[in-house]
């Protein structure tokens, strides 16, 4: 199985510089090769029909990497915040997205 990764971003707010960073940091360490879908998500009604936790969410093979899977039932087209270790950031830490992707490759039996 291979470890499939979404960005999703608010049609507002756009994709995150800081969170795109991030991502390309967690791959570099993990495995660049991993391929990234873009899914821009327009309003609350198109949020809540892609399980859109704000903006931006990042899922690996569908489970968020905040999150897991925990994730909760409020769905919302604005910015999400992250508990980072530089305190709340619109953007999640290099290192959340890494260990999300580890633990795919681990469930994938790699």
């Amino acid at each position: 199985m291979t470890v499939k990764i979404e960005f999703l971003y608010s049609k507002a707010t756009g994709r995150s510089p800081e969170a795109e960073e991030a991502l390309r940091l967690a791959l570099e360490a993990t495995d660049p090769s991993i391929e990234v879908t873009y899914i821009e998500v327009d309003g609350m009604e198109d949020a809540r029909a892609k399980r859109f936790l704000g903006s931006p969410s990042i899922r690996v093979n569908g489970i968020d990497v905040e999150y897991g899977e925990r994730e909760p039932d409020e769905y919302q087209s604005g910015t999400r915040y992250y508990n980072t270790p530089q305190g709340w950031k619109p953007y999640p830490h290099a290192r959340l997205i890494a260990n999300a992707i580890l633990e795919a490759q681990t469930r994938a039996g790699r």
